[in-house]
């Protein structure tokens, strides 16, 4: 009978050491699953930003572009009206379409820099933003070490 005795004596440590580590194990899980859902939630936003950024920069490009044509239809009904002056008046009309060109050209390279100005930007900003989020996760998952580590250490002191 003493050795019954001796096992059931052994059992209620086990027991109580069996419940600490499955305490131990949820606690884990719960600051995990915490852990997990704020890094979800910071991709979250970070790709909801962006497309909304991007949506924005092709909309600006999109009116860019829109402007863009309007100038250049105008400019080449204005050239087709200076090639009827040629006849009358060569010198003219050559000059004026030099000009036409080279309004055109200069308005094209404008329009070219501020797509290009607006594209640096949205990177810039993309770029940014990328880390922060970066720096926010990086603060995060330390956190949540120091968490895990402060769960281990309080058990260490309870054996």
């Amino acid at each position: 009978m003493t050795q019954v005795a001796d096992i059931q004596g052994v059992g209620a440590p086990i027991q109580q050491l069996w419940s600490e580590g499955v305490s131990l194990a949820l606690e884990g899980v719960a600051i995990s699953q915490a852990q997990g859902k704020k890094v979800l939630e910071s991709a979250f936003e970070l790709g909801s930003v962006n497309a909304k950024d991007s949506l924005k920069y092709a909309e600006e490009l999109r009116g860019r572009l829109a402007d863009a044509a309007a100038t250049a239809n105008t400019l080449v009904k204005e050239q087709v009206a200076l090639w009827s002056e040629l006849p009358k008046d060569p010198v003219a009309a050559a000059q004026k379409v030099i000009a036409g060109y080279v309004e055109g050209s200069q308005k094209a390279l404008e329009v070219g820099a501020e797509a290009l100005k607006s594209y640096v930007d949205a990177v810039n900003d993309l770029w940014a933003r990328g880390e922060q989020v970066s720096q926010e996760t990086r603060e995060q998952y330390v956190a949540f070490i120091g968490k895990l580590q402060a769960i281990v250490e309080s058990a260490a002191r309870k054996s």
